[in-house]
């Protein structure tokens, strides 16, 4: 498993300094490329690359092993050559599970807005001056809520590491003396065959679930409420401009649902719901320990792509620049604005 570390630091490496790059391009676009109409926009686009570059750089330290085995799943990171006590690594720990948090109740308010600009009724009013702070707590409450649940429920205990021992050594070559951790052993077989129930870890776990129901039921209902609105324009849209707006909402409101479920929702959910279902699938949590890091470096992506003045921008960058006698001409398509 020696060859599986390595591949797995390098990866991780990669995406944290594609991350940074990457959230730090954005971060330049939003202020000195961004239309003005793009209002308070400007500011939700620049307060996601920061938590996406606080994001992977939590992720480069803990460089967690995501692991889902037998009756339980955890995030563990290694310490053998770390300098961190391990009272400090598993506050990281937790606090990389926390980052979770805030990704999917960040998209969600994502959602939201874009509803609300879609309405083009006003209602993009309740994201200005300092209703717009209250948005940006949302998340790091959502953050703080798994913080504090891993920290009151799903810390290491005794029995918990010698049951991930064996697996971990033979999956990750991981000495289970040398780790820390955060996760549930959701139940245990006696020896007269019954089970039985963590009951801290099963209510801890419960907790997480509806942590990450909420913002998910919130990014399905407006996810499908801006779909009706983008289907009910693209049926009336008779301008150019209104059919440019159409593609750049659908493209924007497909990508921002598909890119964080397949890396983030669909297989954490997965990996933590299987061993409540007695499901036995930990070959999967290699893929899983690699989406998770991937998750902060894609996430700026779309974004650039889809709006003009910022595709524009980054594309010009590795563009022949026009000679004096030519003239270039960019069409401009706002697709945040609410239009009253």
């Amino acid at each position: 498993m020696a060859a599986f570390a390595i591949i797995k630091s390098f990866v991780q490496f990669v995406t944290v300094s594609f991350s940074l790059v990457i959230n730090s391009i954005l971060i330049y676009l939003v202020i000195t490329k961004s239309s003005k109409k793009l209002g308070n926009y400007r500011h939700l686009m620049c307060y996601f690359s920061l938590f996406s570059m606080v994001y992977a750089v939590l992720d480069w330290i803990v460089q967690p092993f995501i692991h889902s085995h037998g009756a339980s799943f955890s995030m563990i990171m290694d310490l053998r050559e770390s300098a961190l006590n391990k009272k400090v690594a598993f506050f990281f720990v937790a606090s990389l599970a926390g980052c979770f948090g805030v990704s999917i109740y960040a998209i969600a308010i994502n959602f939201i807005f874009r509803y609300f600009a879609l309405q083009r009724e006003g209602r993009l009013r309740y994201f200005a001056g300092k209703r717009l702070i209250l948005w940006f707590c949302i998340p790091l409450f959502g953050g703080l809520s798994w913080v504090f649940l891993c920290w009151c429920s799903m810390a290491p205990d005794p029995e918990f590491t010698n049951y991930l021992r064996d697996s971990i050594r033979a999956n990750y070559d991981l000495d289970a003396d040398f780790i820390t951790y955060t996760g549930s052993y959701f139940y245990r077989f006696e020896r007269d065959g019954s089970v039985k129930w963590s009951i801290e870890n099963s209510l801890g776990a419960l907790g997480l679930n509806v942590l990450m129901i909420i913002p998910f039921f919130i990014i399905l209902i407006f996810g499908y409420r801006s779909y009706k609105k983008i289907s009910k324009l693209m049926a009336q849209g008779e301008c150019d401009y209104t059919k440019r707006l159409q593609m750049q909402l659908y493209k924007a409101l497909v990508a921002q649902t598909i890119i964080p479920m397949v890396l983030l929702s669909f297989p954490i959910g997965i990996l933590f719901s299987a061993p409540l279902l007695h499901l036995d699938i930990e070959n999967g949590s290699i893929i899983v320990t690699f989406f998770y890091s991937l998750y902060p470096a894609i996430d700026p992506i779309p974004i650039i792509l889809f709006i003009d003045d910022f595709r524009n921008a980054f594309f010009g960058v590795f563009q022949r620049r026009p000679s004096k006698n030519q003239v270039a001409s960019v069409v401009s398509v706002d697709a945040t604005v609410d239009v009253s």
